[in-house]
């Protein structure tokens, strides 16, 4: 089995099916960012799987045993963004 086919087959329980050479980048990529303790901000069309991506990034990472949770930060509007995320303090 190829290194590509064994990366593929990982993914597969994540929902994560394909194998053109764009959609084989991007796994690659997710593994990499997984081993990381760092924020990712994951930008893109409407359908083209982000969140998808963000629960394979949360799922193989040391994070795992927590909870996921997803934020469509399209939804909330931009005066509220902040606060919705981050909290605020009464009066402030």
């Amino acid at each position: 089995m190829t290194r590509d086919a064994d990366l593929l087959e990982g993914f597969v329980d994540l929902n994560m099916v394909g194998n053109s050479p764009p959609f084989v980048h991007v796994l690659k990529r997710i593994k990499k960012i997984a081993r990381c303790d760092a924020t990712v901000l994951i930008e893109g069309e409407t359908g083209t799987g982000k969140e998808m991506a963000a629960r394979a990034i949360h799922y193989l990472s040391g994070r795992r045993d927590f909870p996921f949770i997803p934020v469509n930060c399209g939804a909330i509007p931009d005066n509220l963004l902040e606060n919705e995320l981050f909290g605020h303090e009464k009066g402030a």
